[in-house]
């Protein structure tokens, strides 16, 4: 059983990257100014970054059908028995819901990955999964490695200005209230419990108690384990920098990657974020 992995760029992979670890990548569409780009390809996060300081509003859209339709046929013509697709959440994204009509179009069979998740988390589980795939292991197998690893991960995000989500309709209807509340500092989370969705974990009144309660959130989930953290950050780097350190005061064994937040997210994100996603071992 040949098995192929696919994922998209909320992952934070870009096209090289991906082609480096053996896996598929679907660019996802960013619109700005009523110009369309393939996020990774014609508009890099440095890019997306520079029209957010301009005040720009930029939206996002799955990846092109024709890109999907291409990929999915270079798959099944290179020898590969199925997919096993590790694609932005479903709470974020119908990206999945396409992959499988069209990959039943063309005859080959997905795995979807229910992650709740994007980033350096999704990209994480991505990697994950093409190991096991190396390893000898069909579809569901990897389906079920991964259900059980995904189950201890979630991403706590620490946005400097929420109406960003709320315009881009990512937040859940309490989420999305809490964006309307004055002086207020939300402190939202993604993962399992909230179905891939953005959801309020808890609101507070500075930005020192938002990133402390992040922190302990963490820590407290990583306690006395190994774990992998992403901290990712939306061009605040020395902010990401201080929440790596404190993480480490309270937990030496885990091992914290810092990295931007990629293009496709930051344009709901907006400047300013810093998320920390985090995995047991």
């Amino acid at each position: 059983m040949k098995t192929a992995i696919l994922t998209d760029s909320g992952s934070a992979m870009t096209i090289e990257q991906a082609k480096k670890y053996g896996l598929f990548l679907l660019p996802l569409q960013v619109i700005d100014e009523e110009r369309t780009y393939q996020d990774g390809v014609d508009i890099s996060t440095k890019e997306l970054y520079e029209a957010l300081r301009r005040q720009h509003t930029p939206k996002t859209s799955m990846p092109l059908g024709s890109v999907i339709e291409s990929i999915l046929r270079s798959i099944k013509e290179q020898g590969y028995d199925e997919i096993v697709s590790v694609p932005l959440s479903s709470g974020l994204s119908s990206t999945f819901n396409t992959i499988q009509i069209m990959a039943r179009e063309i005859g080959i069979p997905v795995i979807h990955i229910e992650d709740y998740t994007t980033c350096d988390l999704q990209g994480h589980e991505a990697l994950l999964a093409k190991k096991y795939a190396d390893e000898g292991k069909t579809g569901e197998e990897i389906r079920e490695l991964l259900h059980s690893v995904i189950k201890t991960s979630g991403t706590v995000i620490l946005p400097n200005d929420i109406q960003h989500l709320k315009r881009g309709g990512r937040l859940t209807p309490l989420a999305a209230a809490a964006a309307s509340l004055l002086k207020i500092k939300p402190v939202l989370i993604i993962d399992p419990s909230t179905n891939g969705k953005i959801d309020v974990f808890d609101k507070v009144r500075t930005e020192k108690k938002a990133a402390a309660l992040a922190v302990d959130t963490v820590s407290e989930k990583l306690a006395g384990k190994e774990g992998y953290v992403y901290v990712i950050h939306s061009d605040c780097l020395e902010k990401a920098e201080e929440i790596r350190e404190q993480l480490l005061e309270r937990n030496s064994r885990l091992e914290i990657k810092i990295n931007t937040i990629s293009a496709v997210i930051a344009a709901h994100t907006g400047l300013d974020c810093i998320a920390i996603q985090y995995i047991e071992k």
